[in-house]
């Protein structure tokens, strides 16, 4: 047909028939086409103009990152240090040895941060495969992090989303989600605490975190909604 001739398309949804009519200066056309061939046509005339989608900066450490069509952004963060200042129940844990963290958070157009997530992965150098270990602590279930009331950061400039991971790890800790059977020593929360505190973050892969049959792989998977 004629790109400059005027179409007609009747569509009969019981049949499943579509007629095409085209309707030139002098000649007019009928034709039968299947709707595969008409759903083709409507696909092929769309802008096939490239899409190209910029992540801007990233935060530190940032290794996955997925953006969705309503501007939400999806990080997952691989946390540099072994260490941290926590706290439980009023007890400070200064220079508290932690095993290798990683952080996924999602974050509004606005920059608002409203789902946080944790795990425990192998110390390595990340990669898919990467083995995960229950989280020993609280607050977390699965991957999911409580905050709790505490109200989160608005980070406008994303880059800066590198300083959450500190932001969660200085919440106060609690005994919420906690569970001996999370560590391979099954002792209670305050127990474990003081048993760690002098020990180096190597001890946690020896004889602390459970596997949890996940990879980083799942990880970033959760975070993309699979």
């Amino acid at each position: 047909m004629n790109s400059k001739n005027d179409l007609l398309i009747r569509i009969s949804p019981e049949s499943r028939r579509i007629i095409v009519e085209s309707t030139g200066s002098e000649v007019k056309s009928v034709k039968e086409i299947l709707p595969e061939t008409f759903l083709e046509c409507v696909k092929n005339s769309i802008s096939r103009e490239k899409q190209r989608v910029s992540s801007g900066f990233l935060p530190r450490n940032c290794f996955h990152v997925a953006m969705c069509e309503d501007g939400t952004r999806d990080y997952c963060i691989w946390h540099p240090r072994l260490r941290a200042d926590i706290s439980y129940f009023g007890t400070e844990y200064n220079d508290f040895p932690l095993p290798r963290l990683v952080f996924g958070m999602s974050v509004s157009p606005e920059g608002k941060v409203y789902r946080c997530r944790l795990g425990v992965a192998e110390d390595e150098l990340p990669r898919e495969s990467t083995p995960m270990y229950v989280y020993p602590f609280s607050n977390v279930s699965g991957f999911g992090l409580c905050t709790g009331n505490n109200e989160l950061p608005v980070y406008k400039n994303r880059s800066t989303l590198a300083t959450l991971p500190d932001y969660l790890l200085r919440l106060p800790n609690n005994n919420d989600s906690f569970n001996p059977r999370h560590n391979k020593l099954n002792l209670e929360y305050r127990d474990l605490l003081e048993h760690l505190k002098k020990k180096t973050p190597a001890y946690y892969y020896t004889d602390v975190l459970v596997p949890n049959g996940k990879t980083l792989r799942d990880f970033m998977g959760e975070q993309d909604g699979h």
